[in-house]
């Protein structure tokens, strides 16, 4: 799949208004004409708070994991459910993306509207009106280089019949079998099932049989850490994928297997390496990384690999300080309608000051918030000011991004340079 075949002109002419959060009072423009605009963050030219992506950061996170996987015989195929923006998806396929991962029927379609022709649905449709969606999809676009999961006899019975409800023009779904984990999510919970489901899913005419998917991201250890849980997980994947080889279950040359989230892609790809499958890892969070979890195990990730430089978080909550009402305690003017807490409160990174460049914050923590407010506990030998703009680093992008509709692209000086949307 190319970049080129992206088709964000149908973005060009959104207008964006007040009615959009970040937006200006009384100004509107044209997605395009964002960074014509000459806005600037600092100089208090758009409302707070305002979500930021740093370009400069985002360029080399998308480029950093293209050769991360290249170098281990990968590829990825980033899991856009995180972003959900078309422009960015366009920017991972530029430097090498094989393709995208999605969820749910609409993020599909989404990929879909914006031309993007190879997908993996990291997930399995048993609604009929999903998965008649889905083959209209397919018969309307012999182009798609698509892949579902299964990991039940029901659900390959589901998808065989809205295939065979398309009649003589449907294609047959391209599927993989889905290893899980008890106690997990979906999935096979051994091999001995999968190998079973595989079984069925080769025989199914309206189905073809391309490979092996499975999470390891959620998986709890019993012994260990989580490391050691998923390098044996791992183990177990290229068991069953080398069960199915031998029996010929597969109908494509190569094969896939395709594991790994945001936390540990390393240990996927390394455990992976030599089975002759073709190799497809699916983090979401790189391109705009985190102050929070994945930061954690990016460290953890650089030591075990020994790579020099690592990720960078390009993503930023900036806010005011609305209120000092106790020593040692602001209050700002974000709260959970503009950040995730689902894993962890933001961080305070950045502080700016009558229109100055921002310095790093220290030795400050976020220790509440509600739906417009976030409670930041500060050493009292450096207090802050009522005005001054603070930037959050955020943990688990995935739960920030869909507060915002827009999300600004800026430079280094934080110039606005244009402007993101979203999917949601």
């Amino acid at each position: 799949m190319k970049a080129d075949a992206m088709n964000l002109e149908l973005l060009n002419d959104l207008v964006l208004d007040e009615t959009i959060k970040g937006i200006p009072p009384g100004h509107s423009a044209r997605l395009l004409d964002v960074g014509k605009m000459g806005w600037n963050l600092m100089r208090g030219d758009v409302p707070l708070p305002a979500a930021v992506l740093r370009e400069s950061a985002l360029d080399h996170n998308s480029r950093w994991m293209q050769a991360f996987v290249a170098r281990r015989n990968a590829v990825i195929a980033p899991h856009v459910k995180t972003t959900m923006a078309p422009q960015i998806m366009e920017r991972q396929l530029r430097d090498g993306a094989w393709g995208v991962t999605v969820a749910t029927l609409h993020q599909l379609k989404v990929c879909r509207r914006f031309g993007i022709d190879r997908i993996v649905l990291a997930n399995q449709l048993v609604g009929k009106l999903e998965l008649d969606a889905l083959v209209a999809e397919l018969s309307a676009s012999p182009g798609l280089d698509f892949f579902m999961l299964v990991d039940s006899l029901e659900g390959i019975q589901a998808a065989c019949e809205a295939v065979r409800r398309g009649g003589a023009n449907a294609s047959p779904i391209q599927v993989l079998v889905e290893r899980g984990y008890l106690g997990g999510r979906t999935g096979c919970r051994d091999n001995e099932q999968a190998l079973a489901i595989a079984r069925a899913a080769r025989a199914a005419p309206e189905l073809k049989l391309c490979g092996v998917e499975a999470f390891e991201g959620l998986l709890k250890p019993k012994n260990g850490g989580p490391a050691d849980a998923v390098a044996a997980f791992v183990d177990e994947i290229v068991a069953l994928f080398g069960s199915c080889a031998t029996e010929a279950l597969f109908e494509r040359t190569p094969p896939l297997v395709t594991a790994g989230g945001s936390s540990f892609y390393d240990i996927v790809m390394d455990g992976l390496a030599g089975t002759g499958a073709q190799i497809v890892t699916r983090s979401g969070c790189y391109v705009s990384h985190d102050s929070g979890v994945y930061q954690a195990e990016q460290k953890r990730i650089l030591a075990a690999t020994a790579e020099s430089v690592g990720l960078i978080n390009a993503l930023e909550i900036w806010t005011h300080v609305q209120s000092c009402p106790e020593p040692g305690l602001a209050i700002l003017t974000a709260g959970k309608r503009d950040f995730g807490t689902d894993s962890g409160f933001p961080v305070p990174l950045l502080i700016s000051r009558d229109g100055e460049m921002p310095v790093r914050l220290r030795d400050c923590e976020i220790i509440a918030s509600n739906d417009q407010h976030a409670y930041l506990r500060y050493p009292q030998t450096a207090p802050l000011k009522i005005g001054d703009r603070v930037g959050l680093g955020i943990s688990h992008p995935c739960t920030t991004f869909d507060k915002w509709d827009v999300l600004f692209l800026v430079n280094d000086a934080y110039d606005i340079t244009g402007a993101v949307k979203t999917y949601f």
